[in-house]
Parts: C-alpha cells; structure tokens; sequence
C-alpha cells in the first residue's frame, strides 16, 4: 500500500501550497491546499494536505458544531493547537460573512455607542439600523448626507434597505452637527412620517437617535415617538 510522505518539504516546489499561492496567487490554490497553509503542516501519521483532505471531507458545517476538544478526539493526531487553528479559521470565517456577529441593539446606549463614531460634526447624516427579531444588527445604511443644519430623505428610502434585509424592526438616528441633539418638529414630523409607513409595510420603528454635543437623545424614551 503506498504511503503518503509525513511531509510535503520533500515536494517539487512547483506542488508546495505556499509556493503556489505565491507565484499564481490564492484564487488558484484547491480548498485543500489553502487549508494546508493554514494548518502549516500535518500530524505524526498524516502530512498536511491529507489531514486537510480529510478535515474538507467532514465537512465545514460539521466541523463547526465541534468543540476544539472534540475535534481532538475525532481526527487523529490532532492537538489542542491545531483544533484551535481550524476553530480559530471557522470563527474567521463566520465573521467576515457576517461583519455583525454579536452586535446587538437592545437599547439607546447601544445604538449611541455604535453610531457615534460614524457622524461627525461637518455635516448631517441620517443612518437606519435593521434589526432582527432578538435586536441583533443586520446592517445598516447611511439613508441621506445633508449640509450642516439641512438633510432631506423620504421613508421610502428606508424602507427600500428594510426590505432587502429582511429585517424586524428599524431603528433611525441622525445627527445635529455642533449643536443640541434635542429634537426639532421637522425631527418629529418626519419620524411620525416614518413610523406611519413602518406600520403599512410591517415593520417596527424602535427609536430615532439624535446626536449632537457629545451626547444623545432618544426620541422613544423622551416620548416623542
């Protein structure tokens, strides 16, 4: 029966995954080998491209509801240290597919805190938040950018993102640039707009932040909305 070699430095460099990627680049390389450059070499009984054929035939879904522990335990030859390499790629993984994992909305202070970094105080931005039924963050949009005190969008510009994402629920913020975050009637007239067209199409509008002067005011809580 032949027999794999435990390592592949005795390959032509023409075959070395590392090699490889460098000279025709990532989008060239087989899943297989571009697991084998994570990994950076195999176990005492397997080299690194067959540990990561056999890691690939398992399954990435599969692999992902095992613990480092288990994964030991599953595949032998496999350490903590390479367990939590493939954890540590799958975790990756996740959160580049999803750049939101883990950031939820439950209240104003978390909307304050993910926001204010993103408005400055040159111009006024209106930002929509889409949330999912547990207030997790699906995504979020700049709706509008407007000179220093002026700003003009209509609801159907957030609405046409809530759509698309599929969300729950939508919370609203905007910004007063050098100036008092408490609301103006044209702050109110709007969000009422924008709750009524929230309601028609069945969505929930959860809040309207207002940021300005290092602080914030949430229209929900003030009992503006």
């Amino acid at each position: 029966m032949y027999r794999r070699s435990k390592s592949i430095k005795h390959m032509p460099d023409s075959l070395k995954p590392r090699e490889r990627m460098l000279q025709f680049g990532p989008q060239k390389l087989t899943d297989e080998e571009l697991l084998a450059i994570v990994l950076g070499s195999g176990t005492k009984d397997m080299d690194v491209l067959s540990l990561s054929r056999e890691l690939l035939a398992f399954g990435w879904q599969k692999l992902s509801k095992l613990s480092p522990q288990e994964i030991t335990e599953k595949f032998k030859g496999v350490g903590e240290a390479k367990a939590c390499q493939i954890k540590a790629l799958l975790e990756l993984t996740k959160r580049i597919n999803d750049p939101y994992e883990g950031v939820y909305i439950n209240n104003p202070e978390d909307a304050y805190r993910f926001l204010r970094e993103k408005v400055d105080d040159r111009k006024e931005y209106l930002i929509a938040l889409y949330l999912s039924p547990t207030n997790k963050l699906l995504s979020y949009e700049t709706i509008a950018i407007g000179r220093m005190n002026a700003l003009y969008a209509e609801p159907k510009e957030i609405l046409y993102h809530a759509i698309n994402t599929a969300c729950y629920s939508i919370l609203l913020a905007h910004n007063h640039p050098k100036g008092s975050p408490k609301p103006s009637k044209e702050d109110m007239d709007f969000t009422h707009r924008v709750k009524k067209a929230c309601e028609l199409m069945g969505f929930e509008l959860l809040d309207h932040i207002i940021i300005g002067a290092g602080s914030y005011v949430s229209m929900k809580r003030e009992g503006y909305l």
